[in-house]
């Protein structure tokens, strides 16, 4: 639709033969497009991903996808297009903003544009001029009155229909200006007593923590704190010392490991085990005590396996390290996993999801019921997906309930329950009395049974949406897993809204990754077919090797996804109990993107080595 400049309205009253609504989001994608402030494949970008921006704008603006408040809130197209943070055609360093969209559309109508100063802002008028739903419904702010003429802030210029309503509702003149939706509610809010409760809320909640806590916060020193320790603190200072250096190197796990004559010290960083140290036996069994004393831990037994926490802080947020002891033919080991809320809580848009994989993923997501589930080996960041997810989902209206065997990061905006074998708390009994909690999102650790695998599609059945993992090597397998438990097709194929199933490849170092073609060997052992000609244009990267990446050419690991949708054809064959292969076919017929698909792709994007590739495809075939 053809969007036509209309001049600044006069203060005379003049009703317009045809009112129109707001525009919508292709046609303000159109008028940027026509102001030459973005090119046709950056609007058709915003198309494609409009659900995920959707969600974004949603979770930024109400904190929950869910609550009441998300239903009532309307997403702007000018927000959508924001939330995409694309730079402008003719200036790369400009942000097409709410601001910027905001000026053209002004420009495009007639229209002032006005960066409101809430100082001028007369808290009065705003108040008694509308109610706030209305006000914040409609993005309108009453500004100042000159000679019986009401001036209005609006978002969208070209809606005559809310335009024509406000005319025949309020008794006085009006005009216009445009202002961002972000400008307008920032003052609404305040004007209308929000901050005034939040701080109120805040005062009343305070802070502190209850003498049942789970884990306790433990203070680490300096390194220059521990170099000035006495004598007698000196193995309490060696594990401070260790824990400190894992922080600094990204270990996510320490291995204290007991051997005929000595112990091994272990980091495991970026997924490959290093060896740290040597220690003698007897230091060993020293610093397993004081590691057991920081967790909670009975130290004298050291026969029996026992789990443990320890909570700390790291510069400017605290960490958590979950520590397990294990009987062994020379003594007691010890692995201490390192939980980094930076990592384990990231946003779901650093995961590493294609754009495909997050439009798909977004939208299991924020279905009011289901089961999703997550698969993968161990240490292929699943607890980091759903983690993620759960705070993603996450709001003072939503009651979020996992069961976790043992609960891997303690957060206080879940309700989390420990799995204790020993009186009976099993994955099953614990769903069976969380259903009774009134819980609208579950996560249950995993589904190893047919009692737990039951559990969690009923929970699915009656309205909550259920996250957990399966251990299989791809999504077809844990469709085809659950089949094997005892879970009738009909059941799973009615309730089950997709798969996801991911490992973890190491990323190249940023400061030494080249740029070079892939060896003909290397390009066999792929299965890629590619003629001589075009093999010097088919660049790859690696790492050479520096100081910041301990000369392997390696920092850091990104997430690759398969995303298995129960669309109507694999649905079909689920009914059918069709195998593994014949589901992962449909899948793919569907348009799902294969884990070694994944893989190549960051190799041709530059993010991860030939020899990653490899070893992934290996893994998965």
């Amino acid at each position: 639709m053809a969007i036509e400049s209309r001049p600044s309205p006069s203060p005379t009253r003049t009703r317009r033969p045809e009112a129109r609504p707001a525009l919508g989001l292709e046609e303000v994608l159109e008028l940027l497009v026509g102001e030459e402030l973005l090119d046709s494949d950056s609007a058709s970008s915003i198309l494609d991903r409009r659900s995920t921006l959707h969600s974004q704008v949603l979770k930024s603006a109400v904190g929950s996808l869910r609550s009441p408040a998300a239903a009532r809130y309307h997403v702007s197209p000018a927000e959508l297009i924001a939330e995409a943070t694309l730079t402008t055609r003719g200036d790369p360093k400009t942000l097409v903003d709410e601001e910027c969209i905001s000026q053209a559309m002004a420009a495009k109508a007639g229209l002032e544009y006005r960066k409101i100063d809430p100082l001028t802002v007369d808290n009065d008028r705003v108040a008694k001029t509308f109610s706030r739903p209305f006000a914040r419904h409609h993005a309108l702010l009453p500004l100042e009155r000159e000679g019986g003429v009401l001036t209005l802030a609006v978002t969208d210029p070209f809606d005559t229909a809310l335009r024509d309503s406000l005319e025949d509702t309020l008794a006085e003149e009006l005009i216009y200006v445009v202002a961002s939706k972000r400008d307008i509610l920032t003052i609404l809010d305040r004007v209308f007593g929000f901050r005034a409760q939040v701080e109120e809320a805040e005062r009343e909640l305070g802070e502190g923590e209850g003498g049942g806590a789970l884990v306790q916060l433990v203070e680490l020193r300096s390194n220059d704190e521990l170099a000035r320790a006495g004598d007698d603190e000196h193995v309490v200072a060696a594990v401070d010392y260790l824990l400190n250096y894992a922080f600094e190197q990204r270990a996510s796990d320490l291995h204290f490991e007991p051997r005929a004559k000595d112990a091994r010290i272990r980091f495991r960083i970026d997924g490959i085990l290093h060896d740290i140290e040597s220690v003698p036996k007897s230091v060993h069994g020293a610093i397993t005590s004081r590691v057991k004393v920081l967790a909670g831990m009975d130290i004298a037994e050291r026969r029996r396996s026992q789990d443990g926490r320890i909570k700390t802080q790291r510069i400017d947020r605290e960490v958590e390290l979950r520590v397990s002891s294990m009987a062994t033919a020379f003594g007691e080991k010890v692995v201490i996993r390192i939980f980094d809320p930076s990592v384990l809580l990231s946003d779901l848009s650093d995961l590493g999801m294609s754009t495909v994989d997050r439009e798909r993923y977004e939208r299991w997501i924020t279905c009011p019921n289901g089961l999703v589930l997550v698969t993968g080996p161990t240490g292929s960041g699943k607890t980091t997906t759903l983690y993620s997810t759960l705070r993603y989902l996450s709001g003072p209206e939503i009651n979020i309930t996992t069961v976790e065997d043992p609960i891997e990061m303690i957060d206080s905006r879940f309700c989390q329950v420990q799995v204790q074998p020993q009186i009976d708390v099993g994955f099953a009994g614990a769903l069976r009395t969380i259903l009774r909690q009134d819980p609208d999102i579950i996560m249950v650790g995993e589904i190893r049974d047919i009692e737990t695998a039951q559990m969690a599609v009923q929970a699915a059945l009656t309205g909550h949406l259920v996250f957990s993992t399966v251990h299989t090597r791809n999504a077809a397998g844990a469709v085809t897993r659950l089949l094997e438990l005892g879970v009738e097709p009909f059941l799973l194929s009615s309730v089950l809204r997709g798969v996801v199933a991911q490992r973890l490849v190491r990323r190249i170092c940023d400061r030494c990754g080249v740029e070079g073609p892939l060896h003909p060997d290397q390009l066999n052992a792929l299965g890629l077919k590619v003629s001589s000609d075009r093999r010097d244009r088919l660049q790859v990267r690696w790492g050479e090797g520096c100081i910041e990446c301990r000369q392997t050419g390696l920092y850091g690991r990104v997430g690759l996804f398969e995303t298995l949708e129960m669309d109507r054809r694999v649905r079909s064959l689920v009914h059918q109990r069709s195998d593994a292969n014949s589901i992962a076919e449909a899948a793919r017929i569907e348009g799902m993107e294969s884990l070694r698909d994944a893989a190549l792709r960051a190799l041709a994007e530059g993010l991860t080595p030939f020899e990653e590739v490899a070893r992934m495809a290996a893994d998965v075939e």
